[in-house]
């Protein structure tokens, strides 16, 4: 049993061509070096971001941060300095695995002792340190130990969600299930209800009492080589959370036992383990496929959504929505459906050597009839306009919840705006799988040009008009290379309520790249020869007195009304 994983290094680092700085989103986004734990950013940052804030500020050393770290995550949770301590909610599974894969590379001494410590325990039936109890409930599937149990649930309030949980990911939907020890209690899956520190969801851990470098996972057709046994820790009362206890236990449940398989695939161990965004991001988005009704996700939204798909930086929870995206068109909640390119992704994963995340999810699409570069272009097109689908709004452009996600966190933000039509912008968006929205006007006709400007890059545009009743897409004639442009003529945005260019850069140089370029583009817009003609057979028209016009309609001597 290794005691601790050493998996590929999370962070990248992207050539941009200017500095991407962090953003305000979710629970890992950290404040400028030099930021302190103000009042105001104490409510919007969670316990390790406040932590890793203050080390990269230099008001603490790496050691001291992953001591504190260490102890957040456990029983130890009130040493952490008060300062650091906050009831932003987050999820301790990545946190935990990055921490131990430092600690594994530190040198031996007082410091690293410390660490192991906290994270380690003699205690029986412990889950990286932490225990529960004294009492045990044996349940279908989970063998879970606890003490008290807050928020007005019980421990059959636990129970019930996490064979929920596993019956829909397992049995219904078809993971392989992890792997677990002959000397796992009572032949289950082992879960500790602990007191675990506010804002602490629970965490997925490989080592403990039950859990433990297994190898080849027997419910799987591989030999996963790597896979892991692992324990889930809960809190034991999720009253503080943003959504109410029972939604906050469902998501949390159906999170963290996606996190169980995934080790048990070997998934986060070993050479193809893929970004945060995936792991996070994929077990945030299966929360709703198995429990529909609990919506915590909604809490993290939006992603970054100009940040590309293969070197995401920012916190990786809201980026369940472009999963959403990618995989709601197949059918939600269903065996087969939308959760099998997810399961495809992770089993391709698994399978080292056969493919690596962008090249793992376009598989999994490809097996669903489409590509990766199509699918993102048309979730870019969804997420801008957030219409729920029914009526003339329908799939793969409208989500089945997007009026939810609207009114939880307000409308997606647009990047760029051209007001008048002769109106130009100039953007750039990094390869791997970005977007960016530019607004265009609602009348008058013109041409959308889209014009490449750098040497790399494949730029895809659509420029898409919203009746208020369906979306219609106009697909630019070509994707854009290097120093290349594509041009959308005559374009007549009548009866629009919006309309917007959507381009995404879909540009892969690796499967799973440690850096993104930029491309630079610009866009153009001018008016037609199309509205020459229009107003030249208009004054023809009227001449003869054919027709009378109000606001370029024409009202033929029946009645009936032309656009002219």
């Amino acid at each position: 049993m290794r005691p601790f994983l050493e998996p590929r290094p999370a962070s990248r680092r992207r050539l941009v061509g200017t500095l991407v700085a962090f953003a305000a989103t979710a629970t890992f986004v950290l404040p400028s070096p030099a930021a302190r734990a103000s009042g105001k950013e104490h409510r919007r940052l969670s316990t390790p971001a406040l932590i890793e804030a203050a080390r990269r500020g230099g008001e603490i050393k790496r050691a001291k941060a992953d001591l504190f770290l260490a102890r957040a995550l456990g029983p130890g949770w009130r040493l952490v300095p008060e300062r650091f301590r906050s009831d932003v909610p987050w999820d301790g599974t990545l946190p935990l695995l990055r921490l131990r894969k430092r600690v594994a590379n530190m040198a031996p001494g007082p410091a690293r002792s410390a660490i192991v410590d906290e994270l380690s325990s003699e205690a029986a039936g412990n889950c990286s340190g932490t225990s529960a109890g004294p009492n045990t409930h044996v349940s279908t599937y989970f063998s879970i130990d606890y003490g008290t149990v807050g928020g007005g649930l019980n421990i059959n309030s636990y129970a019930m969600s996490l064979d929920a949980a596993r019956t829909q990911e397992v049995n219904a939907f078809g993971w392989a299930a992890p792997p677990l020890f002959p000397t796992a209690p009572s032949g289950r899956y082992h879960v500790v209800v602990a007191n675990l520190a506010p804002g602490l969801y629970g965490f997925v851990s490989p080592t403990g009492t039950n859990a433990g470098l297994f190898g080849n996972n027997p419910n799987t057709s591989w030999n996963d080589v790597d896979a892991y046994a692992s324990c889930m820790a809960l809190n034991d009362d999720y009253s503080g959370f943003p959504s109410p206890p029972q939604a906050s236990l469902d998501a949390t449940t159906a999170h963290e036992f996606n996190h169980s398989i995934q080790f048990g695939y070997g998934a986060l161990t070993g050479a193809n383990v893929p970004d945060a965004a995936f792991i996070e991001g994929g077990a945030t988005w299966m929360e709703d496929e198995v429990f529909d009704g609990a919506n915590d996700s909604y809490n993290y939204l939006w992603p970054n959504f100009a940040d590309d798909m293969g070197s995401y930086s920012l916190s990786p929870y809201p980026y369940w929505i472009t999963f959403r995206g990618l995989t709601e068109r197949f059918g939600t909640g269903a065996a087969g459906a939308g959760e099998q390119v997810m399961q495809d992704f992770w089993e391709l994963t698994s399978q080292s050597g056969t493919s690596n995340m962008l090249s793992a999810l376009n598989q999994a699409l490809v097996n669903k009839g489409t590509t990766l570069a199509d699918a993102y272009h048309a979730y870019a097109i969804a997420a801008k306009f957030n219409r729920t689908c029914g009526g003339g709004y329908v799939y793969p452009y409208c989500f089945e919840e997007a009026a939810g996600y609207v009114a939880k966190k307000g409308p997606t933000p647009i990047h760029q705006s051209i007001a008048t039509v002769g109106g130009s912008v100039f953007g750039s968006l990094p390869n791997h799988y970005s977007l960016n929205w530019v607004a265009l006007p609602n009348s008058g006709f013109y041409g959308v040009t889209l014009r490449n400007r750098s040497g790399g890059g494949q730029l895809r545009g659509s420029v898409v008009c919203d009746t208020g009743s369906a979306l219609t897409v106009s697909s630019l004639p070509t994707i854009v290379g290097p120093n290349a442009v594509t041009r959308l003529a005559d374009y007549d945005p009548a009866g629009c309520m919006e309309v917007a260019l959507i381009i995404t850069n879909e540009e892969q140089t690796s499967p799973n790249p440690s850096m993104s370029f930029a491309s630079e583009y610009e866009v153009d817009t001018a008016a037609t020869h199309l509205r020459t003609v229009s107003l030249r057979l208009r004054r023809h028209l009227i001449a003869r007195g054919l027709v009378t016009t109000v606001d370029g309609f024409g009202a033929c001597a029946s009645g009936e009304s032309v656009r002219i």
